[in-house]
């Protein structure tokens, strides 16, 4: 029997984190090495079994992962997640908002060991990708709203997951996102012709949903992914973590994960 992947959580305070603790224990293959939390947190040293509610295990947070983890998993700050490409470990990145030096730094770690860098980590929304590329592609005609919504604690906007989407639609019609994303719109703002709007509401407890609505003169067509729990996104990033193992180093996507098996 192979032996299994040991996993440590990079902010397993937070309430990601805890999922991802959870994820970890309740997933075949995989053990859960260690968890960190911040240097002054009040969970330091706590029971990670017991701080994500999965009963006592042995195990304790701690401020810097364990030696021995085989695969470290974050969904934290993109700050935090470039110091902690320093570890040297296969990585699971879901962490979102990372500036265009954030991925050039976790391309230059990427060539040492293989990391999964993934803005959503649901298995739904990587397959949906391909689906509203061919959609876009074939409804070319036709303006293009995307609109996500999520809790009133996300800090960046818009969303990763929107991001990645509306980036899938502009491909399928030949389009660069950069050049033809409207954010929001004010004013005296007549859509134009090609454009892709793109708009973020925050409130409540929302976990995230993602819309892409296509609209002619005589139809509407829209495509919808809701998340219903955190353990969706926990789930794809334990699938990763077992994928990082044993792949060489190298930066990678979700595609990649789903292709492998």
């Amino acid at each position: 029997m192979a032996e299994a992947v040991r996993v440590a959580i990079i902010g397993a305070a937070g309430r990601m984190g805890r999922e991802l603790c959870r994820a970890a224990l309740e997933t075949d293959g995989l053990e859960l090495a260690g968890g960190t939390v911040e240097p002054a947190a009040p969970e330091l040293g706590a029971d990670l079994g017991e701080l994500s509610g999965a009963g006592r295990i042995g195990v304790s947070a701690t401020e810097d992962p364990p030696e021995d983890a085989d695969v470290l998993v974050e969904f934290t700050t993109p700050e935090a997640t470039v110091q902690h490409l320093s570890h040297g470990k296969p990585h699971i990145i879901g962490t979102t908002g990372l500036s265009a030096g954030d991925h050039a730094r976790v391309e230059e770690a990427a060539a040492s060991v293989p990391i999964v860098l993934a803005p959503n980590m649901s298995v739904g929304v990587n397959l949906l990708r391909e689906v509203v590329k061919e959609m876009s592609a074939k409804l070319r005609g036709y303006d293009l709203e995307v609109v996500e919504t999520h809790h009133r604690n996300k800090k960046d906007a818009p969303s990763g997951t929107a991001l990645f989407l509306a980036r899938a639609a502009a491909e399928g019609r030949g389009q660069d996102l950069d050049e033809v994303a409207v954010y929001g719109r004010e004013g005296m703002a007549p859509r134009n012709e090609g454009e892709i709007g793109i708009h973020a509401l925050r409130g409540g407890a929302v976990v995230g949903e993602h819309r892409l609505i296509f609209y002619s003169g005589g139809e509407e067509v829209e495509v919808v992914h809701r998340a219903l729990s955190r353990r969706t996104f926990a789930d794809g990033a334990m699938r990763a973590a077992k994928f990082a193992a044993g792949a060489k180093p190298g930066l990678y996507s979700m595609a990649d994960v789903l292709d492998a098996g």
